[in-house]
């Protein structure tokens, strides 16, 4: 099934069961949705309000806080890999190896920020759980030494992927688009990641590799103690179990920001504003505005 949002702050999906969920994509990527003329400033509130985003799978309800059971299609995010060409072409010969559907393209991020940002679709043979997911997107990130985003696969395998959306900034990228009807042999890729498992693996994370919980180091607990919130402020997506879920983190923020500010409420609410914005399943603004009151009580300065 096809789950849709307009938008990362959309709390409810809508759903689409009538059509082969590849074909789906297929048809976003050659008549994408356009967004032209718009300064990085403007993308960005797009990016939050109205670009198509989409789970293809099953989930266990229609809500962004429902479980994503399986998905059919896999996603691979690649940001500031290289230019765009050569990778993409580099990911496209070896799909094509495999002799599968996918689908290629840049993301609205292309040409705003630094290096390629392209996001690559892959059809799949049959639908797959978190772990064979994770399998899967690694031995094809490995095989070709390309490092994509694991948001989706480490801390929340319920990510939504944007769909195409056409810019100004990202017009000159042409999609790469294979259509042969076929998906990518699901079983024969966890084999070989079964067979060589060390291969495939992610040696690390950037949650590990800030080593901010090391009992044993010298570095002050308040050093620590930034250095997550510093993490989570670049990228809270990635680091935001450090503190145990999106709630907690997003309220050790807020107590970090009013202590580093002096008392500084408006300043605070707009940093956890924007951290949270940043999130695949952000909190809704009113129910954000409620928890921001009831944090603080709590806080002190």
């Amino acid at each position: 099934m096809i789950y849709l949002t307009n938008g990362v702050r959309q709390k409810q999906y809508t759903t689409i069961n009538n059509t082969d969920d590849f074909n789906h994509l297929l048809h976003a990527t050659r008549a994408p949705q356009q967004a032209l003329n718009m300064t990085a400033e403007q993308l960005a509130e797009y990016k939050r309000d109205t670009a198509p985003y989409a789970i293809y799978g099953e989930v266990s309800g229609m809500t962004r806080q429902d479980d994503v059971i399986n998905r059919t299609v896999l996603f691979i995010d690649v940001d500031d890999e290289g230019n765009y060409t050569d990778t993409g072409n580099r990911m496209g010969d070896l799909l094509r190896a495999f002799g599968t559907s996918f689908v290629i393209y840049p993301t609205i991020s292309n040409g705003i920020k630094q290096g390629a940002r392209l996001r690559v679709g892959v059809s799949l043979d049959r639908a797959v759980n978190v772990d064979e997911y994770a399998k899967v997107s690694n031995v094809l990130t490995k095989t070709i030494d390309i490092k994509g985003d694991t948001t989706a696969i480490n801390q929340s395998f319920k990510q939504l992927q944007g769909l195409y959306v056409q810019t100004s900034q990202n017009s000159q990228y042409v999609p790469n688009i294979e259509d042969v009807a076929q998906g990518l042999p699901v079983d024969k890729v966890i084999e070989a990641y079964n067979a060589n498992p060390e291969k495939y693996q992610e040696k690390t994370t950037r949650k590990q590799m800030i080593d901010v919980d090391d009992e044993s180091s010298d570095i002050p607990k308040y050093a620590q103690t930034n250095r997550k919130i510093i993490a989570c402020l670049l990228d809270p997506e990635s680091n935001y179990m450090m503190f145990g879920g999106w709630d907690n983190m997003l309220t050790a923020l807020g107590g970090w920001t009013l202590r580093n500010t002096y008392g500084n409420y408006r300043m605070t609410a707009d940093v956890l504003e924007a951290v949270n914005n940043m999130g695949s399943d952000p909190i809704d603004n009113k129910e954000l505005g409620n928890k921001f009151k009831s944090w603080a009580e709590r806080w002190t300065y």
